[in-house]
């Protein structure tokens, strides 16, 4: 994507993310797949200390956007987290399968799917 291309981008999504927030709009939990590599990053080797070998590497976000669009967003780099944008793969939203955040804030389901996910054995990096 061209500068040019990613700034009309940029508009549009601005434009949804008004639209969303005017009607109050509730947020969209998402998992993003992040390549292996991401492994080789001390930081985000810490935050994952029950990591089972073999297991995904994910970013888990919350947006006011279509988790697809804000996959996109991630690998444009609007507003985006340094591990999606650089390590980001695709989204993975099979992975919240036999996740129940059900009576959990937007905050806390996102923080309670990441732990979940942990759980697991996968490596799990959240904002």
């Amino acid at each position: 994507m061209d500068d040019t291309q990613r700034d009309k981008q940029i508009l549009v999504w601005q434009k949804k993310a008004r639209t969303a927030a005017k009607k109050k709009q509730g947020r969209n939990l998402y998992v993003i797949t992040l390549d292996p590599e991401v492994l080789w990053i001390k930081e985000f080797r810490q935050e994952n200390p029950g990591y089972i070998e073999g297991m995904p590497c994910v970013y888990v976000g919350l947006s006011i956007h279509d988790p697809g669009d804000r996959f996109a967003q991630h690998r444009a780099g609007y507003r985006s987290s340094k591990y999606p944008r650089k390590y980001g793969i695709e989204l993975a939203l099979e992975l919240m399968d036999g996740f129940d955040g059900e009576g959990l804030s937007d905050e806390e389901q996102e923080a309670a799917l990441a732990e979940w996910l942990r759980a697991q054995g996968c490596a799990v990096w959240q904002n």
